[in-house]
C-alpha cells in the first residue's frame, strides 16, 4: 500500500537528520523506507524546502527525457543525481523512460494518451441492409417475422400439451 507523506513530515525528518540521528535510525522510529528517507535528504539538499513537495504527475518533454537518458547512459551522472537534476520524480521514471528508448527508440518517449478513447459516429454509408425497405419488402420481412413466432407458438403449445399427457399418465 502506497502512502503519502505530508511535506512538513519530509522536512520534519530531514531536520532530525540534519541534527545528527541516523538515517536507519529515524526510518525505523517513523516507520519510513530508508531509501524514500535518503531520496528526500538528497531533494533537500538540492532544492531546498521545495524540493520535498509533493509533484504532481507531469508531462515532460522529450528534450528533457534524452537529455536525462543520455547523461546517465554516458555515465555522466548516476541515477539519482540525473532525478535531481532534472527535476524527475523518481528513479523509476527514469528507468521506464530507459526502456522505452532502448526498445522504441525516441519514438517510444512520446506521451501517449491516457484513458478511454472517445466515441465517435459511424460515417459509414449505409449499406444495402440499412437502406429505407420498399412497402413491399417492408411486408415480406413482417410475413416472416410472424410465420417464425407462429412456428414457436406452435411448437410451444405442443410441448406443453405433451408435459400434461405424461402427468396424466403417472
Amino acid at each position: 500500500m502506497r502512502r503519502k507523506y505530508t511535506a512538513e513530515f519530509r522536512l520534519k525528518l530531514v531536520n532530525e537528520y540534519l541534527a545528527g540521528q541516523s538515517k536507519k535510525g529515524l526510518a525505523e522510529l517513523h516507520g519510513v523506507p530508508r531509501t524514500l528517507l535518503r531520496r528526500w535528504i538528497s531533494y533537500y539538499e538540492s532544492f531546498g524546502n521545495l524540493g520535498l513537495v509533493s509533484k504532481k504527475t507531469s508531462n515532460y518533454p522529450i528534450e528533457l527525457k534524452v537529455l536525462a537518458i543520455e547523461c546517465y547512459r554516458d555515465k555522466t551522472l548516476s541515477l539519482k543525481e540525473c532525478c535531481i537534476r532534472f527535476n524527475i520524480a523518481s528513479d523509476g521514471t527514469l528507468l521506464g523512460w530507459l526502456r522505452k528508448y532502448e526498445q522504441f527508440g525516441i519514438g517510444g518517449l512520446d506521451a501517449k494518451p491516457k484513458g478511454r478513447k472517445p466515441m465517435q459516429e459511424d460515417k459509414k454509408p449505409l449499406s444495402k441492409k440499412e437502406k429505407p425497405l420498399t412497402r413491399l419488402e417492408e411486408l415480406e420481412r413482417e410475413n416472416l417475422y410472424l410465420r417464425a413466432e407462429n412456428e414457436v407458438l406452435k411448437k410451444l403449445e405442443a410441448l406443453t400439451l405433451k408435459k400434461q399427457a405424461q402427468k396424466r399418465k403417472r
